[in-house]
């Protein structure tokens, strides 16, 4: 687990830390609010003394039976709904007080149209994009770029029967074929025009610092289109690789505008020689970037974190 790395370097730089995962229980004991202040203790322990604070893939959990009940789905749904905006106002409370790194709130706001519109403002070149729910729009923008994907808008699908078992597929490419099989009306549909590339970026950003890695996906007909359709039996060549510093200035203009200090981009370098933005995952995963690369990335982030110790 990536995470363990990051203490086992925490441990080694003898830094004191309070670590809370998502997979055992984490009670919250009381979020105390006064004319006199705020206090806040989860698992028993009083968070008024952390300085800061690194949010990766975090929730709160409590005891299961309290928020889990499979005979009533409604019930579970409201109740994790109330975790949610307990969740989001801790945050917006510590990020008016100390150093947060990461954010739950973005994890579960992740709106890729609003990432694009602001990349683009930042000087970032993106695909050219649609969303509508017309088959003749859609046509339209087919005609003009003949070559077009389409994606999920925000979440994967998953629909389970008795019978059948449906999931998105992915990005995917549209070919004309299909169009035989749409309404003329239909929900709304994400698609964007397919830019040929010489090979994929990965970028794990924390806070100011970049670590850039080179995927030549192309020459492997499952990873063509996106390299995130893994091959484990022939996976793609990753190798470093230093962006041009105008790029690397834009994408840091680019989180703070959209107010994230952590997460990975995803870039391809186009057959014309341009750096074109396709999205960002707040979540950041930084694992294979890290080994791939020799960044080592674990041991900076704990070398960060400790840094603000005192």
């Amino acid at each position: 687990m990536t995470t363990n790395i990051v203490v086992s370097w925490l441990n080694k730089f003898d830094s004191k830390y309070i670590r809370f995962n998502t997979e055992t229980q984490s009670t919250l004991n009381s979020l105390s609010i006064k004319n006199s202040g705020v206090s806040l203790y989860i698992n028993n322990f009083d968070l008024s003394f952390v300085k800061i604070l690194w949010h990766r893939r975090g929730r709160l959990r409590h005891i299961p039976n309290m928020i889990t009940n499979k005979n009533n789905k409604q019930l579970n749904f409201y109740l994790k709904k109330e975790e949610d905006s307990l969740i989001k106002s801790i945050e917006l409370y510590f990020k008016s007080k100390i150093k947060y790194i990461g954010s739950y709130i973005k994890e579960v706001e992740n709106y890729k149209m609003y990432h694009l519109i602001e990349a683009q403002k930042c000087q970032l070149k993106i695909p050219n994009s649609i969303i509508t729910t017309s088959k003749k729009e859609l046509l339209t923008f087919y005609q003009r770029f003949n070559k077009i994907i389409t994606k999920d808008i925000r979440y994967p699908f998953n629909l389970k029967t008795n019978k059948h078992n449906l999931s998105s597929k992915g990005t995917f490419v549209i070919n004309l074929d299909m169009f035989d099989n749409l309404n003329d009306n239909f929900a709304p549909v994400f698609a964007q025009e397919l830019i040929d590339k010489v090979f994929e970026i990965r970028v794990f950003i924390f806070e100011e610092t970049l670590y850039s890695m080179a995927i030549f996906s192309q020459n492997n007909p499952k990873t063509k289109i996106d390299f995130r359709n893994y091959d484990d039996e022939l996976p793609n060549r990753a190798v470093p690789f230093l962006l041009p510093n105008e790029i690397s200035k834009n994408i840091i203009q680019f989180t703070k505008k959209i107010g994230l200090n952590t997460g990975s981009i995803d870039l391809i370098y186009s057959t014309k020689n341009e750096f074109i933005f396709l999205e960002i995952n707040p979540m950041g995963q930084f694992d294979w970037v890290s080994k791939n690369c020799n960044y080592y990335i674990e041991k900076e982030i704990a070398i960060k974190l400790s840094s603000y110790e005192n």
